[in-house]
């Protein structure tokens, strides 16, 4: 899971990189949401910074560099793509893409193979992720557990240990 991979790599707490945002503000993306005490859902984002960037990519020699290019979450290994989930494989060029990629349009024509093998990545952590969003709704629903994200977040990061034994 991208958030225990990014703890690990960093040894930043999940806080410190993730960040709630209501489904209400944003629409529907397709991912599973979490409920919070505030009685609505979220998505779990990676926090951006004021110009807009992921708080992970860093200016260096005049090129923009991914900091935890490692450990990067699957979404972001499909760059300069994004990836459409469904009954295929769909990537889309980012918009505005040729102005961050370097590599855009520059050596050999190469195929996605790498960026396939994501995409089937990203669905089994996504069905693992979207059983951890379950079991924790019914939980925040049933008043089991108080819906704060800091508890949210070491739910989905036991899970996500759990899961990697």
């Amino acid at each position: 899971m991208d958030l225990l991979r990014i703890a690990e790599r960093t040894g930043l707490k999940p806080r410190d990189f993730a960040a709630p945002i209501p489904k209400a503000a944003v629409g529907e993306w397709g991912m599973p949401a979490f409920l919070l005490s505030d009685g609505r859902e979220h998505y779990l984002v990676l926090k951006k910074r004021l110009d807009g960037f992921c708080i992970f990519i860093e200016l260096r020699s005049g090129r923009f560099v991914c900091s935890i290019y490692d450990a990067r979450p699957l979404n972001c290994r499909f760059y300069p793509f994004v990836y459409i989930p469904g009954d295929v494989v769909r990537l889309e060029l980012v918009e505005g893409a040729e102005r961050f990629c370097p590599g855009i349009g520059r050596g050999p024509v190469r195929d996605l193979s790498a960026e396939a093998e994501a995409a089937v990545e990203r669905e089994r952590e996504m069905e693992s992720y979207r059983e951890v969003v379950e079991r924790w709704n019914k939980l925040v629903a049933s008043a089991e557990v108080d819906g704060d994200f800091d508890k949210f977040l070491e739910f989905a990061l036991a899970a996500a240990r759990a899961s990697k034994l």
